[in-house]
């Protein structure tokens, strides 16, 4: 089973509702990626990164340095505290590449861009939902105006 105890994401993700309202990967999927992002973890540490580089941005100052360079036990702590807390995040696990990448090298990083990118989706979630208010209104407008 899923810990979904400390999740992010909001109610209407679909990353979310994959894992709090059905199954949606079959468990021996799950584990096979949890072998991966091992392996991909034990990779960076030892190697660093070894993608094309126009996806790598090194943090150098500030909030989102990464502070697990140095050991992978803690490497994977974070990447683990990453998975539980955004779903968003197992989803670009399970489909590896690049993502699961940049998430095995930064995961302080990943984290905070899940976080950037959840915020930017509830502001424009917001602002559509006002305009369609305004829009359901000026209807509303129009039809008293023509009767």
């Amino acid at each position: 089973m899923i810990d979904v105890s400390f999740v992010s994401d909001s109610d209407s993700s679909i990353h979310r509702q994959r894992f709090v309202a059905s199954a949606a990967f079959e468990p021996k999927d799950l584990e096979a990626t949890a072998h991966h992002i091992f392996d991909s973890a034990l990779a960076v540490h030892e190697r660093g990164w070894s993608r094309p580089n126009v996806y790598y941005k090194k943090v150098v100052r500030g909030k989102l340095i990464d502070v697990s360079e140095k050991s992978l036990e803690s490497r994977l702590a974070k990447i683990c505290y990453c998975l539980r807390q955004k779903k968003a995040t197992v989803d670009d696990a399970i489909r590896g590449g690049v993502t699961l990448a940049l998430l095995c090298d930064n995961p302080e990083a990943r984290a905070f861009t899940k976080a950037s990118n959840n915020m930017g989706n509830k502001k424009r979630g917001e602002r559509l939902r006002q305009a369609k208010g305004r829009h359901a209104d000026d209807e509303q407008d129009e039809q008293d105006q023509s009767d």
